[in-house]
């Protein structure tokens, strides 16, 4: 079978997961009932007669006195049209939200899955060609001990050390408090403390030229980044390692070596590769679980993003977002999946798209 035949079935398959995904998001937003479901899209300091008016617009529109089945065809479609409520907590629409607050998030995913993948792969291979070497042991007992942390341990412990013990590196926020009023003149922020055109504080400095707010903004970045490098660190290496062992272990191995070649030649040219295959798609997995990682890290380091925003709004009730926020991570999850399939039929030639 063709890649691309391939892909269409897979992309095809995918429209049941996602509708199973927006109908558990229906059923939560319309558990508490109409009014409850009004509320997500009402600003919360609208009164009087002109919240009765909108009232009686979003009960007309989402045909909120009809069957639920018929209510659900209505929301789905203002939620493809990109309408998914109003915020409680600023009064901003969710996708506005969304746009402000996801880039965050990512840039933190990103450069924990560049650190994780770069320190990760010379250890695993490192460790697994010296198989039961003091080195071994040690890097064996350390990542058993890290990869029993929960990630919110490993947050509080750098935050406590680095942050308010050593003070080396600051520990809340994405930049100083006290820089605020000066960025408040700038023309790339607004009064929302929101930086364009990226919404990324070192980012946006940067594309302006501004050195010093880069600076500070990137030192902001390191404790969250570092965080969730190390809830991935652990997982990825023990798995490389192990892949790598059995790699070792195989006739083509034992044949290569025979032939007198380099033993460097056989671990990074013929081992490695075969060994990185399921450490791909474990990596790629749990890159896609940062997400819900992410919610815990960026509350301890206060640290704006799209999982620090979900948190505020669970504790404001904000069902807006917290509901948002579910169909955006599942949906995130669903398309991982289908990319490290076919990442997967790239990288070993032996697998068959049936």
């Amino acid at each position: 079978m063709k890649l691309w035949v391939y892909v269409l079935r897979r992309l095809i398959l995918l429209v049941p997961t996602l509708i199973g995904l927006t109908l558990l998001v229906f059923a939560l937003e319309h558990a508490g009932g109409p009014s409850v479901f009004l509320a997500l899209y009402i600003n919360p300091h609208l009164t009087g007669s002109a919240r009765q008016q909108l009232v009686d617009q979003l009960t007309a529109r989402f045909h909120l006195n009809d069957p639920i089945y018929v209510q659900y065809f209505y929301w789905l479609g203002a939620i493809l049209q990109g309408d998914w409520g109003t915020s409680a907590q600023n009064g901003q629409a969710v996708t506005t939200n969304f746009v402000w607050f996801m880039p965050n998030t990512i840039m933190l995913t990103v450069v924990a899955s560049l650190l994780t993948w770069v320190i990760s792969i010379p250890i695993g291979v490192y460790s697994a060609t010296r198989r039961d070497s003091v080195l071994d042991q040690g890097v064996r007992v350390a990542t058993f001990t890290l990869y029993s942390m929960p990630i919110f341990l490993i947050g509080f412990a750098l935050f406590l050390t680095f942050g308010t013990s050593w003070h080396l590196l600051p520990a809340q926020g994405n930049i100083d408090d006290n820089l605020l009023p000066t960025l408040s003149s700038k023309s790339w922020f607004d009064s929302n403390a929101v930086s364009y055109p990226t919404h990324i504080y070192l980012i946006d400095a940067l594309l302006h030229g501004d050195v010093p707010i880069a600076w500070n903004a990137f030192l902001h970045v390191i404790l969250p980044a570092v965080a969730l490098t190390l809830a991935l660190l652990a997982g990825i290496i023990r798995i490389l390692r192990v892949s790598m062992l059995e790699v070792l272990d195989q006739d083509y191995i034992r044949l290569a070596r025979a032939k007198g070649v380099p033993e460097r030649t056989v671990n990074n040219f013929h081992a490695k590769k075969n060994a990185l295959l399921p450490t791909v798609t474990t990596f790629g997995y749990l890159v896609s679980g940062l997400f819900g990682g992410a919610v815990v890290i960026e509350e301890i380091f206060g640290f704006k993003g799209i999982g620090w925003w979900t948190t505020m709004a669970f504790l404001n009730s904000d069902i807006a977002v917290v509901m948002g926020s579910t169909l955006v991570f599942g949906i995130v999850l669903v398309l991982t999946t289908l990319i490290l399939d076919i990442l997967y039929g790239f990288l070993d030639p032996r697998i068959r798209y049936e």
